[in-house]
Parts: C-alpha cells; sequence; structure tokens
C-alpha cells in the first residue's frame, strides 16, 4: 500500500511539473519575441497570486506564485492611451482607466519608445501568437517522443488463437445455426502461426497486413505462414464484419462525441494477435497529431454544452464522460490512478503521462487562440481589426486612426475572466465530487 501511494504521488508530481513547464513554454514565446521586439517586460511569472519566490535579473523579474492556474508576462504599454478629447466615461469609466495605467506603472525614462502598443501590428501577433505556438510545438514533441520513441502496442503477425466460427459477426469457439466458419479455420490457420507475407508482399507489422486486406476485401489471399520453422503458403477469403475501428496513430479504437466505439465494415480473418511495442512511422505520427489537434478543437467548440453535462452528472448524478473536459486536479488525479497501477507497465505509464501533457498543450494551443480578451487570441483580433481600419482610412485617404483602444473592452475582459474562473472551479469540483474513473 505505501508503494502504491507513493507511486501515486509521483505520477502526480511528474502531471504538475509538465503542467509547470507547459506554462513556463508559453509564457517563455511570449516573452522572447517581446524582448527582441524591445518590449519593456517587467514580469515573467508562472501561476497567480501570492508571490512564493522571484529573482530579478536585469529589468525583468521571474517569480513563482501559489495557484498553478496560468502564467502571464507584464509589459509596459499593453493598452494605449486615451485619445487626445477623448475621456473614459461610464461604469467602467474608472476600470478602464486602472487598465491603462496599471501598464505603464513601471514606465521610467528612456522607456518611452519601448511600448507594447506602439509596436507594428505584425509584431505584436508574434509577440501573442508566440504562447499558444510554443505550447503546440511542445505538445507534437511529446506526442512524437511517445508514438515514434517509445512506441505503441501494435498487433504483430503472431497468431495467438484462431475463432472456430462468428455470431453475429462475433468470434466464437463454438458453431451453430446462423453461424459462419471463420476465414481463418476454413484456411487452416493455427495459433503460433507466424504471418510472413500476404499475396507474395513481405510484412513486418500487421498494419501492413491491414492495408492489404483493406485493398482486397473480399477477394482470396494468399498467405505465407511461418509454422515450426517453415514457411507454408495458405489460401484464405477475408469476411466483413462491424468491427472498432483504430486509431492508426496510438493503437487506440476510436470513439465519437458520446464516448462510444466507432464500428465499420472491416475484412476479418477471426484471428486473435500477439502484441508488441512497435514506433510509429513519423508521417502516421505527425497524421495523428493532427487528428488530436482536431479532437481537441471539437472539444472547446462544444465545450459549454460540456459544461453543461458535467454540471449535470456532478450534481445530480450520473457517470462522467472519459472524452469531456477535466481540470488539472483531474489530471493530476488519473495520473496517480495510472502510475500506482501494478497491472501497467512503465512504458505504459511514461506514455500515458505525456500525451496527457501532450493533449494539455494542444488545449493550451487551441484556447488560447479564441478571439476574446484575455486571451491570446483577443489581442490578436484586435491587432487585426487595427490593421484592417487602418488599411481602410489609408484608402479612404483620411488620417491615421492609430491604435486599437482595447482597454474599451476591459468590461467584455472581465465578463470573459469570470466565465473562465467559473468554468475552472466546476471543473476542479466535479474532479472531487464525481471524477473520470479508468480503473
Amino acid at each position: 500500500m505505501v508503494s502504491e501511494f507513493l507511486s501515486y504521488l509521483l505520477g502526480i508530481l511528474f502531471i504538475a511539473v509538465g503542467i509547470g513547464a507547459s506554462i513556463a513554454i508559453h509564457e517563455f514565446g511570449h516573452l522572447f519575441p517581446a524582448k527582441k521586439f524591445g518590449v519593456k517586460v517587467t514580469k515573467y511569472m508562472i501561476g497567480f497570486g501570492p508571490t512564493l519566490f522571484s529573482r530579478k535579473r536585469g529589468e525583468t523579474e521571474y517569480g513563482l506564485k501559489a495557484i498553478p492556474l496560468g502564467g502571464y508576462i507584464a509589459m509596459i504599454g499593453m493598452y494605449p492611451p486615451a485619445k487626445a478629447g477623448r475621456k473614459d466615461t461610464g461604469r467602467w469609466a474608472s476600470t478602464i482607466s486602472a487598465a491603462r495605467t496599471a501598464h505603464l506603472e513601471n514606465l521610467q525614462p528612456g522607456d518611452e519608445n519601448r511600448m507594447f502598443y506602439q509596436l507594428a501590428v505584425f509584431k505584436r501577433i508574434i509577440i501573442m501568437l508566440g504562447g499558444p505556438v510554443m505550447n503546440l510545438v511542445f505538445g507534437t514533441v511529446l506526442m512524437l517522443v511517445v508514438l515514434v520513441g517509445i512506441g505503441v502496442v501494435q498487433p504483430n503477425t503472431q497468431i495467438d488463437s484462431v475463432a472456430t466460427c462468428f455470431v453475429n459477426d462475433q468470434p466464437s469457439e463454438t458453431c451453430g445455426t446462423g453461424s459462419v466458419t471463420s476465414p481463418a479455420t476454413a484456411a487452416g490457420l493455427r495459433a503460433k502461426d507466424q504471418i510472413v507475407s500476404v499475396n507474395g508482399q513481405k510484412i513486418a507489422s500487421w498494419r501492413e497486413a491491414q492495408v492489404i486486406l483493406q485493398a482486397n476485401p473480399t477477394q482470396k489471399l494468399q498467405l505465407g505462414v511461418k509454422r515450426d520453422g517453415r514457411v507454408i503458403s495458405l489460401s484464405v477469403v477475408p469476411l466483413i464484419t462491424q468491427r472498432n475501428v483504430i486509431d492508426p496513430a496510438t493503437g487506440n479504437y476510436k470513439v465519437d462525441a458520446n464516448g462510444k466505439p466507432i464500428l465499420a465494415p472491416t475484412p476479418t480473418l477471426g484471428v486473435v494477435l500477439g502484441s508488441s511495442r512497435q514506433p510509429v512511422a513519423l508521417g502516421t505520427a505527425l497524421s495523428g497529431v493532427g487528428q488530436a489537434l482536431g479532437q481537441v478543437g471539437q472539444m472547446i467548440v462544444n465545450l459549454p454544452q460540456q459544461l453543461t453535462k458535467v454540471a449535470e452528472v456532478t450534481f445530480a448524478g450520473g457517470s462522467r464522460s472519459t472524452s469531456g473536459p477535466i481540470s488539472i486536479v483531474g489530471v493530476g488525479s488519473i495520473a496517480g490512478q495510472i502510475a500506482s497501477n501494478n497491472q501497467v507497465q512503465w512504458q505504459d505509464k511514461l506514455s500515458s503521462g505525456l500525451l496527457m501533457l501532450s493533449s494539455l498543450n494542444f488545449a493550451l494551443f487551441v484556447f488560447n487562440l479564441i478571439p476574446l480578451l484575455p486571451l491570446d487570441g483577443g489581442h490578436v483580433a484586435g491587432g487585426i481589426y487595427e490593421a484592417i481600419k487602418r488599411g481602410l482610412f489609408k484608402l479612404a485617404r483620411r488620417l491615421d486612426p492609430g491604435p486599437a483602444d482595447t482597454a474599451r473592452l476591459m468590461p467584455l475582459t472581465y465578463v470573459v475572466w469570470v466565465l473562465l474562473m467559473a468554468s475552472s472551479l466546476l471543473l476542479i469540483v466535479a474532479d472531487l465530487v464525481n471524477p473520470i474513473k479508468f480503473f
């Protein structure tokens, strides 16, 4: 029990360090181009709230804060000053004015031309996209380490067992009314046989055999089978059955939006194959990265609906979907469950942890592209709006309207911030009260 508890804690620690690294990399993606473009950066912080540790190097204070729900860099002049002759008015006037002032409090003599809003639009966009892009790169690297480096458990060409018949598309050891003799039994395949070629093409993995099967779903195939040290030739005609669709990048079953396995007509032989850890080809792995990004994007598009479901099952009872949103508390809990499970090999534990961090970075990439302040995408949208407006004014031969006054969007910014915090709190409560369970 002590060993399992320590493993559980190590799993949580692994994820905690990985999340910290992901945040640090994101903020570095903002910091590096900002400094290159001459903007004065006064703070680089991981987390929010009270400062646990900080050290000043040059003009920038680097530190770690108590609440690990993100991070930030502080650049002077994030918001432009109010235009001459225009005064902030209304209920939010003081908030807008405070936002302008907050980003000028570290302005010193010589910094007058080092403010963020003074940069060309394309430079501001580069700075704001730097964070999400770093998460995309980091997430891709982590996934490639797993798929290409560690490899995934996939069926090999060694036959473990042979089904006698198929009943309602399911393999069976017994035959009865309505059953169909399995192609493997009809062909004379046996347990411990190794398939070494299909239609004269040598194969090193079952995936290569599947490509040939898919290209010849109902045609007779000639198998080269290694048995008792010699290779024999057997003929087989595949049977079309409804089978689970497998993700070629991960070897896992694909599921729909409700978490149910996706089925498709598949040429089947009726054999149970052995398995071994095999590296995934780089092209297939990159395809897996694209699929993972697509899944994360779809989840974020459906986030309001997903959060509603989480609230329902948390407060009304029910099981949470394993493909739904989750907080860092839930991610840590799942990592701990996997790390403390003695039935899971260490390679699978490491792979699971890295893939979770990869998914987290993909989520940070996609989520931060949403064109709403205070997200990075909101600043990018502001820059694009400014560029379009200035272009139109130039075509109309009117005076340059100046930088977009994004400070006036502070009311919307606060609304978005409250929604983000409320969503995070909901997921944390859900992960404590009704956690996702994999074991």
